[in-house]
């Protein structure tokens, strides 16, 4: 369907569902928009889903120019996905995963995430003792083999190979090594600020409470293992970045 076609059938609507924005980036708001198209049954969504999700929210910001109570700026939105080098990119952070061409699906963690923003503004639209998308945003790296080698042995991983692989890295790319370092460090401190916000000393999936129990320490060890790498690795980590660093200025620039 075309931008204007959604834009119109969803005016009324939007006029009474708008509240008055809080401050947030860009990439905060395209979350929430996601989260909310999620929670509505589009698991995975179309790029101009997103756009219009996100226009709703908060049209002054990303309605076009001129325009902003009519049209949603497609361009705007898409900017905030498509800068590569943006730090707050939501792809970057690993809030978003591109499903096939023009197509995404918010993750756990930006699931997680977009808990965190709504308990924050007090507009949560699911309850803070449901711990479903904070347990799958941690769970792959606490049930990983490196995670269970460190806690038995400290001196574990011993090589970059084994680190590399629990964080999830897959190439010599400076971006994407920052990137998987992050999306770690977030999955550990929103589970941690999830049990301290519910009372709880530990998470299970679900309200069933199905899955292996996460407790504190778990997530204290966690976030250990991920400082520890960064120092017993720096080397490995430097070299990436050197490289990467070495084939920009290697690259022609256009004139």
């Amino acid at each position: 369907m075309p931008l204007t076609s959604l834009a119109n059938s969803s005016w009324r609507a939007r006029r009474r569902r708008i509240k008055p924005s809080i401050n947030r980036t860009a990439a905060q708001e395209i979350l929430l928009a996601g989260a909310h198209l999620t929670r509505e049954g589009k698991r995975e969504f179309s790029e101009w889903d997103l756009t219009v999700a996100t226009w709703n929210r908060n049209p002054n910001r990303f309605g076009c120019r001129g325009y902003e109570d009519q049209y949603p700026d497609h361009k705007r939105v898409m900017t905030e996905i498509m800068g590569q080098t943006k730090k707050d990119n939501p792809i970057r952070k690993g809030w978003f995963t591109k499903t096939k061409p023009n197509h995404y699906q918010v993750t756990a963690l930006g699931m997680a995430e977009s808990e965190k923003l709504e308990r924050i503004s007090g507009a949560a639209e699911v309850t803070p003792k449901s711990g479903q998308n904070t347990y799958d945003a941690v769970e792959p790296y606490v049930a990983h083999r490196i995670f269970r080698d460190f806690s038995k042995d400290p001196a574990e991983p011993r090589t970059w190979l084994g680190a590399a692989s629990f964080l999830g890295i897959t190439r010599n790319d400076a971006l994407h090594l920052a990137d998987r370092i992050t999306a770690a460090e977030s999955a550990a401190k929103i589970a941690l600020l999830w049990l301290d916000e519910s009372g709880q000393d530990s998470i299970r999936r679900g309200v069933t409470g199905g899955g292996v129990s996460i407790r504190k320490q778990d997530l204290e060890s966690l976030s250990i293992l991920i400082q520890t790498l960064k120092t017993r690795f720096k080397i490995q980590m430097d070299a990436i970045r050197t490289s990467s660093q070495d084939a920009s200025q290697r690259s022609p620039r256009r004139s």
